[in-house]
Parts: structure tokens; C-alpha cells; sequence
């Protein structure tokens, strides 16, 4: 099992995870890959009708229940500093959640505002990673911890359907 403190790695593991959600098809929207990433691999990833970012969650929060009251197969998680850092730089831009855990799987998406109005409204709990404190390697520190479910959901549609 790779260490999640593998910051390498998860890049890497991530930029595979995209090409794979590429390949996939939803209704009502097109998503296409940024082409700016062949030059700034720290872009937002994918283009939804304009900018948008996918974060694939495979780990389940087995304590959610216990820590926030979220049902296991609906906790998710995003980075406190991505939150942030869209803001600056993509206050438009889309997040797609591709949740692939064992006994669930589901994709949601959120506007940025979407999810600035779940914080005001203290649906996302924050979380700290005491594993990461003090460290340098360019981990998150904090991620909130929020019921994926409170947003609209995509529908996978199969090759015939498309046609």
C-alpha cells in the first residue's frame, strides 16, 4: 500500500486516474482535458464547459459516522488549500468528485460557490492531518470532510445511448 504522505506518487497515480475518467461519458455535459496542462501540470485538469477539476476519492473515511455524523460511503474529502487556491485563481471553475469506493460509487460536481456556501453553512468539517504538520513536502495540512451527496449527481451514460 503506498504511503498517502507519497506526495510523487499521488501526482502521478492522479494524472493516470484523469486519462482513465476521460474516457467516460455523462449526459447533459462534455468534458474534455485542459490542453494548458501540457505546460503547467498544476492547472485545473479538465474543461466542463469551462474550467474544472477532477478529484477521484477511492478511501472511504471509515470514522466519518463517528467524527461527523456522514455515512461512510458518502464521506468526502478536498483540500483546504485547493478551496483557496481556486478561488484566486478559477473562481469559476467546476470540481468533480468521482467516487469509486468498493461498496459505492457515485460522480458529483460543484461550482466553486456551491461549495463556499456548504462551508458557510458548516457542512464541510475540517479535518487536520497530524501526520503532515511541520512538513515541507507540499501535503495538504487540512481537507474538509463533507456528504458527497449534498451535490447533483452525473449520470454515466453507456456508448449506445450517446448514438
Amino acid at each position: 500500500m503506498v504511503s498517502n504522505q507519497d506526495k510523487a506518487w499521488w501526482c502521478k497515480h492522479g494524472e493516470e486516474l484523469e486519462r482513465v475518467f476521460l474516457d467516460r461519458r455523462f449526459d447533459r455535459v462534455k468534458i474534455k482535458r485542459n490542453p494548458d496542462k501540457d505546460g503547467d501540470p498544476f492547472t485545473y485538469d479538465m474543461v466542463m464547459q469551462g474550467p474544472c477539476d477532477l478529484k477521484t476519492i477511492t478511501t472511504p473515511w471509515r470514522k466519518s459516522m463517528e467524527f461527523w455524523g456522514i455515512d461512510p460511503r458518502n464521506a468526502v474529502s478536498i483540500n483546504r488549500k485547493d478551496l483557496r487556491r481556486y478561488a484566486k485563481l478559477y473562481p469559476e471553475i467546476m470540481i468533480v468528485f468521482d467516487v469509486r469506493y468498493p461498496e459505492h460509487r457515485t460522480v458529483r460536481y460543484a461550482g466553486l460557490w456551491m461549495m463556499q456556501r456548504l462551508l458557510r453553512e458548516g457542512k464541510l468539517h475540517l479535518h487536520e492531518y497530524l501526520a503532515r504538520m511541520g512538513s515541507a513536502d507540499g501535503n495538504a495540512k487540512e481537507s474538509y470532510v463533507f456528504d458527497v451527496t449534498l451535490l447533483p449527481e452525473l449520470h454515466e451514460v453507456g456508448d449506445d445511448e450517446t448514438k
